[in-house]
Formats: C-alpha cells, structure tokens, sequence
C-alpha cells in the first residue's frame, strides 16, 4: 500500500511530465524529463518512467536528435512490452517512425507506422486509441511530406487525424493535440495554394495553443500565419509574424525551422532592397543549413548501420532455427539463392536504369556544350562554387536569356534571376540546394514561388521551359 508521500511524489512526478511538453525551450525539458525518468526508476514507478521517456523522445525529435530519439524510443518500447502496455508500445513505435523518416528510412518509417496501428488496435482507453491513431496518421502525413508527395496525398492524411482528435474527450489533451494539427494542415493548404484555409487553420493553432498556455506550439501558429502571408507577396505582415515565432524557436533551439524562417527574411529583405537585413540572414540561414547537414550526415550513417546489424542478427537468428535436417537445408539455401538472384537481377535493372539515366544527363549537358562554347565548364564551376562572379559572367554568356527574362519580368530580384540561370543550366533540386548552401525544402519552396510568378503550370518541367526561353 502506497504511503501519502509516495502518493504525493508520483502526482508530483506526473505533472512535471506534462509541463515538459508545454516548454519553449526543449533543452531544459529535456533535463527536467532526465530527472523524472531518474526518480520514477528510483522509487519503482513504472508510468513515470514511460511517461518520462515519451517526454525524452519529445524533446530529442525537438532537437534535430533523431539518433538520441530513436535509443529512447527502443527503451520506451522494451518496458511497456514487458508489462503488456499497449498505448506506450505504440507511442514508441510512432516515435521510431518519425526518426526514420526524419532520416530519410521512408520505407522504415512506413513499417514501423503499420505496426503502430495495428497494435493500436488493442488500446481500451478511448482518449489513448484516439489521440494515437490521430499521431500515426499526423505521422503519415509528415512521411509523406519528407518525400514531396503531392500535397493532396498528405492532406487526407492531415484530415483523417482531425477526426481522431476530435473524438478525445479530455478537453485539455483534445486542445493540445488539435493545435498541433491545425498547423500541420495550414503547412498543406499553402503548398495546395489555398491561403484562406492556410491562415484559417493556422490561426486555429494559434488560439488553441493560447488558451492551454503552450509556447512552442504557439510558435508553430504564428510561422504557418507568416508563411502564408509570404506566399500570399504581403511582405510586411509576414515579417511580423516570423519575428514573433523567432524568438520561441530560438529559444527551443529548433534548428529546422530557424533554418526555414531565416532563408524565407533573407528572401523579403533582397526582395525590398535591403541588403544589410538580407546578408544577415543569409548567413544565419547557411550556419544553419550546414550544421544540419553534418548532423544529418552522422546519424543517417551511424542508425544504417545499426538497421544493417539488426538485419543480420535477424538472419543468423532464423538460419539456427531452420537447421531442423538437411532437407530443410537445402530448401532454405535454395530460398535465399533464388532471393538473392532476384535482388541481383533488380540491382542490375536498377543500376541499368541509374546509367541510362546518367548517360541522358550527359547527353544534355554535352548538347548544351556543343551550342555554347567551352565558357559553359567555367561558369559550371562558378555556379558549384557559389561565386559572387557567376551572375555576371552569366549574362555575358547567355545575354538573350538575361534580355528576354528581365524584359517579360521586370520586378525579379538578382536572387530570383540567379536561381534561374541555375536552372536554366539544368541544375537539380538538390544540386541547387548544395550551391546555394540552402535545403532542399527551401529550394523546392522557391519553385513554387517561381512558378506562381512566371505563371507557369505545374505539370511543366521549370528546368525545361528556361532552357527553352
């Protein structure tokens, strides 16, 4: 029988866990949840410690931390197995699904996102099924995101976890769960060009997120507010709004969307002619962008290995069992043989498809080379080096592209006329991004923005209507 001091010490524990998630600053959540995990092992509180660890991966998935994440998530999942805890089980799963994605495993991702629903399905607490269910399709929809399926995809994703949320009867959790949504479907309708219902679920967010006293999610309001008012060329109402968003996410130190809401002011101050604001901002945006990078970089490498290794334990693990006599032998050798000569044909297949495509890249770039002259290599190095000199040297080699863009659009920037000479020199989504040290999400924003501009459609390839101009 619990004493009226450990009675005391566990409410204690639980709502410190809560505040947690509430907190701007995702560093100091994260110690405060350290410290909470600490004293629910010492005192033998199992909830505490699962809820400590939901709040741990929370602030890690916060931080860019999608490794840190990942090894908590398998801690969460090893103790709630242990002691049949459906509804922690699944919110590891959920959480192991974001990390992978985060870190390009899509199809990692997706796995762990089946298995989450399917053992969601035993969750009895009506509020713990539904505000689950509504994460694993929040989740989808922000897998689906990472690998810039349409938006139309993502959106009945964002849509089918509303109708999760609303089921929630605690009207606390309901608030706190629906924010976060509403924001995610604002993100939807600005890439679906429907500002009214980007500003409309984006200031929901916003409100919700007031009314429960949540500064973070606040912070993700007023960034999806700013954002649209971008989209929507009202410079100074955008500005407005992602400097009252900066100073939370600095403060959470999320660098992903700093790195987002920096190159987006450096985009507004060069496109009113203010060059001191737009230096600024460009350079923080790059900090970032390379920070990110190397981050990225470590964890993708070090959590490949470990799917690697898991994978092989796995086989040795089924090879032991299978040895039952020697005609199983023989049927499980010949198994994998066929398995791995399929793999071999499709590996062949594919790096077949990789060199033709290679090989029709080539193409182009040796068609553009024999129409120019050799000034297209120098000023191939120029673009990849980001030098200050490229545009200029641009002009003077592709002087009737330059009149023609400039004559038919007089407003663009010399941002925007670079990024279409790097187009109209057939860089890439992700070679652009590289040159220009911004993020693929960045990059794949300012087509966007190109296209509404020059009002070109969505099914035409914009590398190949400026090569055609």
């Amino acid at each position: 029988m619990q004493t009226k001091a450990q009675e005391f010490s566990t409410k204690k524990i639980d709502s410190t866990i809560v505040s947690t998630f509430q907190l701007a600053d995702r560093s100091q959540a994260l110690k405060i949840s350290l410290e909470a995990f600490k004293l629910s092992d010492k005192n033998g509180y199992y909830l505490g410690k699962a809820k400590s660890l939901k709040a741990i991966i929370n602030s890690y998935l916060g931080l860019g931390e999608q490794q840190k994440a990942l090894e908590y998530a398998d801690k969460l999942l090893a103790i709630s197995s242990k002691e049949n805890d459906d509804y922690h089980s699944v919110q590891a799963l959920i959480a192991k699904a974001l990390g992978f994605s985060y870190l390009g495993f899509f199809e990692k991702a997706y796995e762990t996102s089946k298995l989450a629903e399917s053992l969601c399905q035993k969750v009895k607490d009506n509020d713990e099924f539904n505000s689950s269910m509504g994460q694993i399709y929040s989740g989808r929809s922000e897998i689906m995101n990472l690998q810039y399926l349409p938006p139309e995809k993502t959106l009945e994703q964002d849509l089918k976890s509303v109708e999760y949320y609303k089921k929630i009867k605690d009207e606390k959790k309901r608030n706190g769960w629906l924010a976060i949504q509403y924001s995610s479907l604002g993100y939807t309708y600005i890439d679906l060009n429907k500002h009214e219902e980007a500003l409309h679920f984006s200031r929901k967010a916003y409100l919700l997120s007031k009314i429960e006293n949540d500064s973070i999610n606040q912070a993700f309001g007023l960034y999806g507010i700013g954002n649209t008012y971008l989209e929507m060329n009202q410079l100074d109402s955008s500005i407005y709004y992602y400097k009252k968003a900066l100073p939370i996410f600095e403060k959470a130190q999320d660098i992903y969307r700093l790195q987002y809401i920096y190159d987006d002011l450096a985009t507004i101050y060069e496109k009113s002619g203010e060059d001191k604001l737009y230096n600024y901002y460009s350079k923080k945006s790059k900090e970032l962008y390379d920070i990110i990078r190397k981050k990225e970089k470590i964890e993708t490498d070090k959590i490949s290995k470990k799917i690697i290794d898991h994978e092989k334990t796995k086989w040795y693990e089924n090879l032991y069992f299978i040895i039952a006599g020697l005609v199983i032998f023989f049927l499980v050798k010949l198994y994998f043989t066929i398995k791995i000569f399929r793999r071999y044909k499709k590996e062949k297949q594919q790096r077949k498809t990789t060199k033709d495509n290679l090989l029709e890249k080539e193409l182009v770039v040796n068609e553009l080379e024999s129409k120019i002259n050799d000034s297209f290599s120098e000023l191939l190095e120029l673009a990849k080096a980001n030098d200050s000199s490229f545009l200029s040297r641009f002009k003077e080699i592709y002087s009737d592209f330059y009149i023609k863009l400039t004559e038919k659009y007089p407003d663009m920037t010399s941002g925007q006329v670079k990024f279409c000479a790097l187009l109209k020199l057939n860089f890439s989504t992700k070679e652009i991004a590289q040159c220009s040290h911004i993020s693929v999400r960045s990059v794949e924003m300012k087509k966007s923005r190109l296209r509404k501009q020059l009002n070109i459609p969505s099914e035409v390839d914009l590398n190949n209507w400026m090569m055609n101009l």
